[in-house]
């Protein structure tokens, strides 16, 4: 039985998505945080499908557990990128 490293149930996800089971091994990292907001941003240009509903919840679960557990790296994310929109309202320089 393999120990699970985050309290967000990943088994659904890993099943269908095996590639993003390098979570696992990145997590509590600034790169893991920014690996995981990535999954939820179109980087495609509007020709990402996305995932399905339930799969999205459990990557956006996954972003909330990390930013409580790691709250040093929420805010972590790069200047330029304004796909979130406008970051210096959300406190972040």
């Amino acid at each position: 039985m393999t120990t699970r490293v985050t309290e967000t149930s990943t088994e659904k996800l890993y099943e269908r998505f095996p590639h993003l089971r390098k979570i696992d091994g990145m997590w509590g990292t600034a790169e893991c945080r920014k690996f995981i907001f990535l999954l939820m941003t179109d980087t495609r240009g509007g020709q990402r499908q996305g995932f399905p509903p339930e799969h999205a919840g459990t990557i956006m679960s996954l972003l909330m557990e990390h930013d409580r557990r790691f709250p040093q790296f929420e805010n972590d994310v790069a200047h330029h990128d304004t796909r979130w929109g406008d970051l210096s309202r959300r406190g972040i320089r």
